[in-house]
């Protein structure tokens, strides 16, 4: 008892307190209208009278003259000006009241707790009743049904009473608790007490709803949530089985259409979308109840309840706020159809039903544009539904719903096609949805040549779609459903007829084919985003191709390695007609990235072909034909030729990767690199014929850049060098130790000359390549003969004969061949070096015959020395007859060079007189040179260079650079 005395304290304190707000409102209106009628008043200036000051006036003496009056006309009346309106100021609309928390718990929820207490009331007192035994089960449920009555009566009696018919509330609180008062009397006596039959109690039912709803019109939306809560829980009492579906359904048809009813005529939308989940929920509960032979009126409901909601909303007022809640209950019932088909067996009545309610769809969405998206829903759904169907078993009417399903959206959409995106959407979906469904889950509904035939047909329609909306083309890139809907939907249909005629290496041409006929159609057109479309043949004809077809792993298998080739109809069809169309679609185009795109995918393609139709020996010969053809066609393509000429290099990767390693071990001092060098056939098969084939084209055509021109150049002339390296290999054949020991060093000499004669050769046409092959000249001399297989140290034949062996012409033709580059410091101090060098190996040999291994004796070091000694003091003759700068600089470091070594080494081998006279004519004749150098070179001006001072020497006019 103390809980419910807080509880109504707190209520009664909220009920005060919204009183006093109410006064305090107002008042404040009651201020706001005095000022508004003070503002209005006018506002009227009082008159203030300058004050007269009081002035004697002194009159002349005589006769005052008066003038002659004049006649004043009096003034024309003015027309009369109205006074000035009093504009009242405007008024402040009033304010919606705001729903807040006060409003609720102190002005509505005390009646609704009244309410409610009433009928608690009405349970207490029969439950005292029963617990007392004053009452038995009839007359409680009697008291139960007479109460329900008397509340309503109330209701009837507070309408019309002056203290409560201001307050409609009163009047709504009994009509709802005697509604469902009435309801609770009818559930005791039928469900607990059985004291009613089930079909008494269902109509006593139905009649206290219609009550219910009449009532509602008159207390408003609480009765009618009571009519609605009890007419949709009142079959539940009559426990209806199997035969009791029909009245029941029309019940509930009934039911329906009298809240549709309610809803049109009060404007209620909530209430018509609540009778709408209502008919669904029981529809729902009727599929898991019961089974599917009973369960075909169960369709029929669910198609009169879809469209009769979606008729019935705009009359409710939904289609002005929010316009898509009249899609709710179609789409409802086509998701309701698509549950209970699978209950019905996917039988003719299910497909009967799910196609009726597409034609509503379409019927609505033509009447009502807003109702539209309702039919691209069905399409969806059947869609989904013929899916589901398919795949069972047994197929059934499937195959006839499909056709139908094309006829019902295609027609329509074909017609109403320039009215919206939307219907051109169900026309591309109408068209080819229903057959590409049904081959994709049941392909053996048709044999493959009348798929095809009904494929290609379908296409046709399609494209029908794109060629009327042709005007919509639009060179940005924008997908219409319509233009690029209609040409994308016929390219498919077309694949997919060409996989259902053609065999398996003949589809993929065609599929391309669809590519060039988009890419043409984009031309046409003029719209981008039918250009991007035209590359999807090409994708996924390259995505099926490697996924499914054996015919093309055997044809990738005979380009990369060393399969045998294919059939000739296998290289027409993933070979030639490939390329050939990709490089149309490509041309077609008039995207820059497309076009270049399925450029390069048409090369690969191309230049696939000659290594598929040879043996694997001869694929990088058969790509260097490719790229030479590349390259003398000048394809449209930059960097076709580079690219071509990379993949050749790929091609030819095995002696490639033999070279590099006689090259890394030639470097590291193998002796006998003969025997890792490639054979004579490989080398000349997959490097020098396609380097031949390569440098003719660049001969005849100019198509490249010249900077990846002389790449090119120089990629060639490396391989012509390999190949001049590998011949030079062939006549002796060093492949032992004895060999190497009797030819190693005359066939190096032979290589090391050949590369500098070539570079003395071509100075002047290829001076790039001229220094390359320079440099790798005096590489090999300096590394090899110097270095690590100098015969010095290394046991090796030079010959017998003095100056005229190997070792002396090894060195001496390097000057010869540095001539040319004799004004470069570095061309003449390599040329000085390499007289040295030949200086010394004559000694050398000289002393120790064709072996020059062995220790250094005496004799051979004065021969070093007097050698070495005549080589400067020709230098210096030389540089001071010409006036060489360079050379007598060279001179006299050799000579500066061969004192100290004479004076530190030789002599330091003498004893007695021998010492002192060498000593004393070394020192005479150090004294002499360095006086004949000061008396001959002191008083001339030096030259920088051979060239410089050959040329001031003689009487003709200054030369050119000098040529050897």
């Amino acid at each position: 008892m103390t809980e419910v005395l807080l509880i109504a304290v707190v209520v009664l304190g909220l009920m005060v307190r919204n009183l006093l707000m109410r006064v305090r409102a107002l008042e404040t209106e009651v201020l706001d209208l005095r000022r508004d009628e003070t503002a209005r008043e006018p506002m009227v200036a009082p008159e203030h009278r300058a004050g007269r000051a009081s002035a004697r006036v002194r009159l002349p003496e005589g006769p005052i003259k008066v003038a002659p009056t004049e006649t004043i006309a009096p003034p024309l009346p003015e027309a009369a000006v109205p006074p000035p309106e009093s504009v009242p100021p405007p008024r402040r609309a009033p304010q919606p009241a705001r729903i807040s928390f006060e409003s609720i718990v102190g002005g509505k929820l005390p009646i609704w707790i009244g309410g409610a207490a009433l009928v608690l009331s009405a349970f207490f007192l029969v439950r005292y009743s029963i617990e007392s035994g004053l009452l038995g089960p009839a007359a409680r449920t009697s008291l139960a049904g007479l109460f329900g009555l008397l509340l309503i009566a109330g209701s009837e009696v507070a309408r019309r009473l002056p203290a409560t018919r201001d307050d409609p509330r009163v009047g709504q609180v009994l009509a709802g608790a005697g509604t469902a008062s009435l309801y609770a009397a009818l559930y005791v006596g039928a469900a607990l007490y059985h004291l009613i039959g089930t079909a008494p109690a269902f109509a006593l039912m139905a009649a206290v709803t219609l009550a219910a709803l009449g009532l509602a019109l008159r207390h408003g939306s609480p009765t009618a949530i009571m009519a609605l809560i009890g007419g949709f829980v009142a079959p539940l009492l009559a426990g209806l089985g199997a035969g009791g579906v029909g009245p029941l359904l029309v019940y509930l048809a009934l039911l329906i259409a009298a809240l549709f009813g309610l809803a049109i005529r009060r404007g209620w939308a909530w209430l018509a979308l609540a009778a709408c989940g209502g008919g669904f929920a029981w529809a729902n509960l009727l599929i898991a109840m019961m089974p599917g032979g009973a369960l075909a009126g169960v369709g029929g409901f669910v198609l009169l309840l879809a469209v009769g909601a979606t008729l019935a909303l705009p009359g409710a007022g939904a289609s002005s706020r929010r316009p898509w809640l009249r899609l709710v209950p179609l789409v409802a019932g086509f998701v309701q159809l698509l549950v209970l088909a699978p209950a019905l067996d996917f039988s003719g009545l299910s497909w009967g039903l799910y196609l009726l309610l597409s034609a509503a769809a379409l019927w609505l969405g033509w009447r009502d544009s807003k109702l539209a998206p309702g039919a691209g829903a069905a399409l969806a759904l059947v869609l989904m539904l013929l899916a589901a169907a398919l795949l069972q078993p047994v197929h059934g009417a499937a195959a006839w719903a499909a056709v139908a399903i094309t006829v019902l959206f295609a027609v329509p959409g074909h017609v109403l096609l320039r009215q919206s995106a939307l219907w051109a959407m169900i026309a591309v979906g109408g068209t080819a949805g229903p057959a590409l469904v049904s081959i994709v889950f049941a392909p053996s509904l048709l044999a493959p040549v009348v798929w095809g035939a009904l494929l290609f047909a379908l296409a046709l329609a399609c494209a029908a779609i794109s060629w009327r909306a042709r005007t919509a083309a639009n060179p940005l890139l924008r997908v219409s459903p319509d233009l690029v809907g209609g040409a994308a939907a016929a390219a498919l249909l077309a694949g997919v007829a060409a996989g259902e005629v053609l065999p398996d290496p003949w589809r993929w041409p065609a599929w391309l084919a669809i590519g060039v006929a988009l890419a043409g159609w984009s031309r046409r057109a003029g719209d981008a985003a039918l250009g991007r479309l035209a590359m999807a043949p090409a994708l996924a004809t390259a995505a099926a191709v490697v996924l499914t077809s054996d015919a093309a792993r055997a044809y990738v298998a005979s380009v990369l390695t060393a399969a045998p080739a294919p059939p000739v109809a296998d290289l027409l069809a993933l070979g030639v007609l490939p390329a050939g169309m990709i490089a149309a679609t490509g041309w077609l185009l008039t995207d820059r990235i497309g076009r270049a795109l399925l450029g390069w995918i048409g090369l690969a393609i191309g230049l696939s072909l000659l290594p598929a139709a040879l043996p694997a020996p001869w694929h990088a010969a058969g790509l260097g034909l490719a790229t030479a053809l590349v390259i003398a066609a000048r394809l449209p393509l930059p960097g076709a030729g580079v690219a071509a000429g990379v993949a050749t290099l790929a091609f030819a990767w095995h002696p490639l990767a033999d070279l590099l390693r006689l090259v890394g071990w030639s470097i590291l001092g193998d002796r006998l690199p003969f025997l890792l060098l490639p054979p004579i056939a490989t080398i000349l098969r997959e490097l020098t014929l396609p380097a031949a084939l390569i440098a003719g084209a660049l001969a005849w055509r100019r198509p490249i850049a010249p900077a990846w021109r002389r790449r090119a150049i120089l990629a060639v002339a490396a391989v012509g060098i390999v190949t001049l390296y590998a011949l030079a290999k062939q006549p002796l054949a060093i492949g032992d130790a004895a060999r190497f020991t009797a030819l190693g060093m005359a066939e190096r000499v032979a290589i090391t000359q050949a590369f500098l004669a070539a570079a003395w050769a071509m100075r002047a046409r290829q001076p790039v390549l001229s220094r390359a092959l320079l440099v790798v000249g005096l590489a090999r001399f300096v590394w090899f003969d110097l270095l690590i297989l100098d015969p010095a140290f290394v046991a090796q034949a030079v010959g017998a004969v003095p100056v005229f062996n190997l070792a002396t012409l090894d060195a001496a033709p390097i000057a010869a061949w540095l001539w040319p580059w004799r004004n470069d410091r570095r061309g003449l101090i390599a040329l000085l070096a390499a007289v040295l060098v030949a200086v010394a190996a004559a000694v050398r040999q000289a002393a120790h015959g064709t072996i020059l291994t062995g220790a250094v004796d005496r004799t051979e070091t004065w021969l070093y020395s007097a050698a070495l000694l005549g080589l400067a003091i020709m230098w210096l003759g030389i540089g001071i007859r010409d006036r060489a700068a360079d050379l007598r600089v060279a001179g006299l470091a050799l000579l500066t060079a061969v004192t100290l070594k004479v004076f530190l080494i030789d002599a330091a081998a003498l004893e007695g007189i021998l010492r002192i006279l060498s000593f004393m004519g070394l020192g005479f004749a150090l004294i002499g040179i360095g006086w004949a150098y000061r008396r001959l070179v002191g008083s001339e001006p030096a030259q920088t260079s051979l060239t410089s001072s050959m040329t001031t020497a003689g009487s003709a006019p200054p030369a050119g650079p000098a040529r050897g």
